[in-house]
């Protein structure tokens, strides 16, 4: 399943219907998991753009499509070290994360009973805070509205993470978190 740079999931029942709609953006495909498809797109921000105008104009793609959220990064992970892989993975995005209000969302498919996404969503965001805190910075936590959210997507044994800020989240409402 690799090489991937987005997650999309459907509306129940919808996969198939998201998946043809979706690949006129790229090449994507069935994740593996219940109404979620991952893909591989040149340009990100292109793929954003084409869907917010695909979503006016397409009679199809508002009734299929529940959310979308481009990847930057990729990782495998272990459960046994699951905390330690995501933290060192988000380190690229810690000077991003030190411009505002942050918080840690990690959204689970599969290892269920191996990993517990709240803990887990804590065990990444402490080392973030220690880190920004030793680049003197004062980290704060925003649940309501975030200046960043970084988003950590699982797909089985792999990780996709990514840093979607509130201006992002604003022009392309579809880009969720839940």
């Amino acid at each position: 399943m690799a090489d991937w740079n987005v997650l999309a999931t459907s509306l129940e029942g919808q996969r198939d219907t998201l998946l043809g709609l979706l690949r006129r953006f790229g090449r994507f495909r069935g994740a593996g998991y219940r109404n979620v498809v991952v893909g591989r797109v040149d340009d990100a921000r292109a793929l954003l753009d084409g869907v917010r105008d695909a979503l006016a104009t397409d009679p199809f793609l508002p009734s299929s499509l529940a959310k979308l959220v481009p990847i930057e990064k990729t990782v495998r992970i272990d459960p046994r070290n699951a905390a330690a892989t995501l933290a060192e993975a988000a380190e690229p995005f810690l000077d991003r994360l030190a411009g505002g209000s942050f918080f840690v969302r990690l959204e689970r498919r599969g290892l269920k009973g191996q990993l517990h996404s709240p803990t887990l969503e804590r065990e990444v965001a402490d080392p973030i805070w220690r880190a920004l805190e030793s680049r003197g910075v004062k980290p704060r936590v925003d649940f309501e509205d975030a200046d960043n959210i970084l988003v950590i997507e699982t797909v089985g044994g792999e990780a996709g993470l990514t840093v979607l800020g509130r201006a992002l989240r604003h022009d392309y409402p579809f880009v969720k978190v839940r």
